[in-house]
């Protein structure tokens, strides 16, 4: 009689587990899983750049025509879905030589600002603020007359406001801005007798037209 009350016992517990196993949805609540992938709705894939470095190719050609060198370039980086900080740095120089006089052009600048689209992606129409430095270094030589050697320095300060449009295909990109800048300049005048400390203040138009990469 305990034989056969065991093995009712045992009979028991393996269909049991046979039905434990049979059953995916026994230690879950009971419904049945979804064949979709699951998904974090919290992580938004986009293969917007970080970086992007362009050129003003209109500017250096304009002044290369007149046998100037010339480097414009500006680089952004994106802050925010709608927001990028441009750097603007240029250079320019020049050697105007004659028989026994010389004078030497060069010009630094760099102008830092914010950049605000209208919509995601760093596309489209956006509005700019930006902060400039200007330093210009004039060198005059004349070998006939030491004494009439002369060097000036200019640095310049100022602002610019920016409307433009930017585009971007791929990797490459390009973008246009008009903007309204104004700057104070200060001049001293190093020579061996006196020195003479000069003041000037420009305003007006600024115009870019860029293309570059992004990456």
């Amino acid at each position: 009689m305990f034989k056969k009350v065991l093995s009712v016992c045992l009979l028991s517990i393996a269909l049991a587990s046979a039905q434990l196993v049979d059953d995916p949805y026994v230690f879950t609540s009971g419904a049945p899983q979804s064949d979709l992938p699951v998904m974090n709705i919290n992580h938004t894939p986009s293969n917007e750049p970080t970086f992007a470095v362009s050129i003003h190719p209109i500017s250096m050609l304009i002044l290369s025509l007149f046998d100037v060198p010339s480097v414009y370039m500006t680089v952004e980086g994106n802050l925010a879905s709608h927001v990028s900080l441009i750097t603007r740095p240029y250079i320019i120089w020049k050697d105007f030589s004659d028989s026994d006089e010389d004078l030497d052009i060069f010009l630094f600048g760099i102008s830092e600002g914010l950049r605000f689209y209208l919509k995601e992606g760093h596309r489209g129409f956006f509005a700019a603020a930006h902060f400039k430095y200007d330093r210009v270094g004039l060198e005059y030589t004349y070998d006939g007359h030491p004494d009439k050697n002369d060097e000036i320095h200019v640095n310049g300060f100022g602002f610019g406001l920016y409307l433009g449009h930017k585009v971007r295909t791929g990797i490459f990109t390009s973008s246009w801005d008009v903007g309204f800048t104004y700057t104070r300049f200060s001049a001293s005048k190093d020579a061996k007798d006196d020195i003479d400390e000069i003041t000037a203040v420009g305003a007006g138009l600024d115009i870019n037209y860029t293309i570059g990469i992004a990456f």
